[in-house]
């Protein structure tokens, strides 16, 4: 490794981790002030509460590394530009290419190293925030669990199994329900293609009911579509989702192969599996963009400059890979094309502001 390859890489790691620990801070202290009024509302201890944003920690640090890695690009390149280091270079016959690619190499690293924080640390640490705070505030137990890709939940004398649960429409899919009376006997078992939440009652599509007699054999029913009054509200199945967030790449691969198996549309759960590598590579993208920025002018860019279009491009490019996201998952676009088409059409951009730079 030459002299300059390590001089650029020590200046834009030390810029880069000043940088997340700046974002990271003012995150947490804003998720602080959120969270602080509920938390000693409901006199949570304050082991729960340093657990509760502890957790927080890894997520924090994957969601703001992409926009460390921009500002300190821009703030590498520009302070070297304005200190006529970039000059200096170039007069020596060192091509701009071979200034930014230590840059570049080293914001590939950071995302190999994103990718296994979001794989082995993140999705653990988001359950266990999301835990913490519905203990707290709700006082709710964990009365499910999410296994085998699949929803398992157990209350008021029934069990409740669940392939897919879409919160934002209160919405159930693949649903098997078990009834059991007082010895815990079962006494009947409702198999359905869904059920959503409708004027304060669960109904049923393209359900089965079997109901079986304390002695005979078991009747089944078939109904096209069955209205139930049942104890549980969209709220505990909400407490019981386990959102994409809070699964990795292996356990979205593997649902999402079950739940296709199973004829359901994966379109939710798939783009959050393509999400899981395109949005790490946010960072490498950002990079590339700040270069250009950074050397647009040959004295450089200003550190409140450089922080106020760190902002601007970062705002744009969020804005664009969450709709995009967002298609995805309610199946508009494909999931590969949403997971990935922020960072296609920013890398254009990229590559075009590159070569207008003068080399």
């Amino acid at each position: 490794m030459s002299t300059l390859t390590r001089y650029l890489s020590r200046e834009f790691i030390q810029n880069f981790f000043l940088c997340l620990g700046t974002f990271a801070t003012i995150y947490l202290i804003v998720e602080f002030f959120e969270r602080v009024n509920a938390f000693l509302y409901n006199q949570a201890p304050l082991p729960l509460m340093a657990s509760y944003f502890l957790n927080k920690i890894p997520g924090i640090i994957s969601q703001v590394a992409p926009v460390a890695i921009l500002l300190a690009t821009i703030v590498t390149l520009g302070t070297m530009s304005r200190h006529n280091e970039i000059m200096a270079m170039k007069s020596g016959g060192i091509s701009l290419w071979r200034i930014v690619s230590p840059i570049l190499s080293v914001a590939i690293v950071i995302y190999f190293a994103l990718l296994g924080l979001n794989e082995w640390v993140t999705p653990a640490a988001n359950q266990k925030a999301r835990a913490v705070r519905e203990l707290i505030i709700h006082k709710k137990k964990p009365v499910a669990a999410f296994k085998q890709s699949q929803i398992w939940i157990h209350s008021h004398q029934a069990i409740y199994n669940i392939k897919i649960y879409h919160p934002e429409h209160d919405f159930l899919e693949g649903i098997t329900l078990f009834r059991f009376g007082p010895a815990f006997q079962l006494t009947e078992r409702i198999d359905a293609r869904s059920a959503r939440w409708q004027d304060g009652q669960w109904a049923f599509g393209e359900a089965s009911v079997t109901i079986f007699p304390p002695n005979g054999f078991p009747i089944r029913k078939y109904h096209k579509e069955l209205v139930l009054s049942l104890p549980e509200m969209p709220a505990d199945f909400r407490i019981a989702d386990k959102p994409p967030e809070e699964m990795n790449f292996s356990e979205l691969r593997k649902y999402v192969r079950k739940i296709e198996r199973d004829g359901y549309n994966s379109s939710k759960y798939r783009t959050a599996m393509y999400h899981c590598f395109s949005f790490p590579f946010i960072g490498v993208i950002l990079a590339f963009l700040g270069i250009p920025v950074a050397l647009r002018k040959e004295r450089g860019a200003g550190i409140a400059v450089g922080i106020g279009l760190c902002l601007i491009i970062s705002f744009v490019f969020f804005v664009v890979y969450s709709l995009s996201i967002g298609y995805g998952k309610a199946g508009t676009l494909p999931p590969f094309l949403a997971a990935w088409l922020g960072n296609i059409i920013f890398t254009l951009v990229g590559v075009y502001l590159f070569l207008s730079v003068r080399h």
